[in-house]
């Protein structure tokens, strides 16, 4: 990957969805979104129910990607422009053609449709067709069954468990399952996701 790789602004559009780049302004229109203890329940930041704490989640997103090693998106839906979730590149090692897909938010009105399917065919064909990454990677909590759920119908590949590597703010010391994508496994993994999609959703005004 080049030294240029991952850097903004990048603006990812399909069918359904448009990722757009994180800006502070998108903080007011976050809030209602991650002040569902269902969405945050399993995130490293703890709950984010005061609008001052979802700003500074914002801000040190944002600052990561000024340091070049995250680069961060809302997820908007493309006929109206409502703003619906969020998700980023992390943990990006241009050296080692490796990148991660996580922080994944969704409005959960909005899950079990295409939108994390079609957000996630985004991002992967981001990472290996234009940025030429290798290997990305994905990651979630043990106790989130419903994640590894979504991660592995993508066509990921478990690899395994690290046992008790986050402290989260709550106290509990969180287990991380780790997922991967290799460039050779991506254009199965391609078609696979466009089978999702091809049935056709009809997205809420």
């Amino acid at each position: 990957m080049r030294e240029t790789s991952f850097r903004p602004p990048i603006t990812l559009t399909g069918r359904y969805v448009e990722l757009t780049p994180l800006r502070s302004a998108d903080a007011a229109e976050l809030g209602p979104i991650v002040r569902r203890p269902e969405v945050t329940r399993y995130l490293r930041t703890g709950p984010l129910d005061a609008p001052a704490r979802v700003a500074e989640v914002v801000r040190g997103l944002l600052d990561a990607q000024d340091r070049g090693t995250d680069l961060p998106f809302v997820t908007r839906l493309l006929r109206s422009h409502r703003l619906v979730g969020m998700t980023r590149f992390l943990r990006i090692e241009r050296a080692d053609d490796t990148v991660e897909i996580g922080g994944t938010l969704i409005d959960p009105d909005l899950w079990r449709t295409p939108i994390n399917t079609e957000a996630k065919l985004l991002m992967l064909g981001h990472a290996f067709d234009v940025e030429s990454a290798h290997r990305v990677q994905l990651q979630t909590d043990l106790r989130n069954e419903r994640s590894q759920r979504a991660i592995a119908r993508l066509g990921a590949v478990r690899e395994g468990v690290l046992r008790e590597d986050v402290l989260l703010p709550d106290g509990h010391r969180r287990s991380s399952v780790y997922f991967s994508i290799l460039a050779s496994e991506w254009p199965a993994v391609r078609e696979r996701l466009k089978a999702f999609l091809a049935p056709g959703w009809e997205p809420p005004s």
